[in-house]
């Protein structure tokens, strides 16, 4: 009598996997949407479509101002709160920043951030992200007719700590 051994299957090789997005993510506006994306994108390792999902739900926040200023100072802030859920693992809002935009407005939050002695700790965390484009220090220079010479120089001194060298409006 024969004995039958089983065989090992055949190894094949791995199946290049092709990973197509089903919509751009410029067309995505529904922020979960936006955070589970970004959570598959960290999980595998495509930081180029984490950074872009992250990158168009801040942009949500502020879409329907019509001051470019408010604009991007939202989208700032929103960058802000983003980093600060991380970072806590929990949701976390900038509730004294957002109670100052309440009471005295954008410009007067820019102001206070470009003027203060030490960098509020958005600065910190967005330029710690690699993200300087989007600090509130930026904003001013951005848009320095809105605001006071002693912001615009504040914020200018701030962003030159970054890289040793005066930055660019």
């Amino acid at each position: 009598m024969a004995k039958h051994t089983k065989q090992a299957p055949e190894a094949k090789a791995p199946v290049g996997v092709k990973q197509t997005m089903a919509k751009p993510i410029s067309s995505y506006t529904d922020p979960e949407q936006l955070r589970t994306l970004m959570q598959n994108a960290k999980r595998m390792g495509r930081d180029d479509i984490w950074r872009q999902a992250f990158d168009q739900l801040c942009s949500l926040e502020g879409a329907d101002k019509e001051d470019p200023l408010e604009r991007a100072f939202y989208r700032t802030l929103a960058a802000y709160e983003q980093l600060l859920t991380q970072k806590n693992g929990r949701a976390t809002r900038a509730s004294r920043t957002r109670l100052k935009l309440k009471s005295r407005g954008v410009v007067a939050c820019l102001e206070d951030w470009a003027k203060s002695k030490e960098p509020p700790e958005s600065f910190d965390l967005l330029a710690a992200s690699g993200m300087v484009e989007l600090t509130g220090e930026q904003l001013v220079l951005t848009h320095p007719d809105r605001f006071s010479a002693e912001a615009v120089a504040g914020a200018t001194a701030r962003l030159a700590t970054l890289t040793g060298a005066a930055p660019t409006a």
